[in-house]
């Protein structure tokens, strides 16, 4: 699943790590020693995170395919127009080309 953890997150968690760490070592070595509001509020900030990495996928992806028809478009104006206007539309093309590649790779971050 795809998760997207703020700074602030991930100092929690890692605080909540070494906690439960703390009551487990302190604890029975047979039983579950850990306090259970330390795992719902684990559990809470890690479906937060996926949350907002499913929203930022479906907006990349959003993104990506509106670039990919900018793309097109250009092309077409490209293959139609001569002189200066095929010039800028090529050049048009290129930069919608280049950040169609920019959100590929912020995509496959999420896979």
């Amino acid at each position: 699943m795809p998760a997207s953890y703020t700074a602030a997150e991930k100092r929690r968690l890692a605080w909540l790590t070494i906690k439960a760490a703390k009551q487990s070592l302190a604890g029975d070595r047979n039983a579950d020693t850990i306090d259970d509001r330390l795992k719902r509020e684990a559990e809470r900030i890690g479906e937060r995170a996926e949350e907002r990495g499913r929203a930022e996928v479906a907006e990349l992806e959003r993104r990506l395919s509106q670039v990919r028809r900018d793309a097109a478009s250009a092309r077409v104006t490209m293959r139609t127009s001569s002189g200066k206007d095929r010039a800028d539309a090529r050049r048009l093309m290129h930069d919608h080309e280049q950040a169609a590649r920019r959100i590929e790779g912020e995509l496959r971050r999420y896979r």
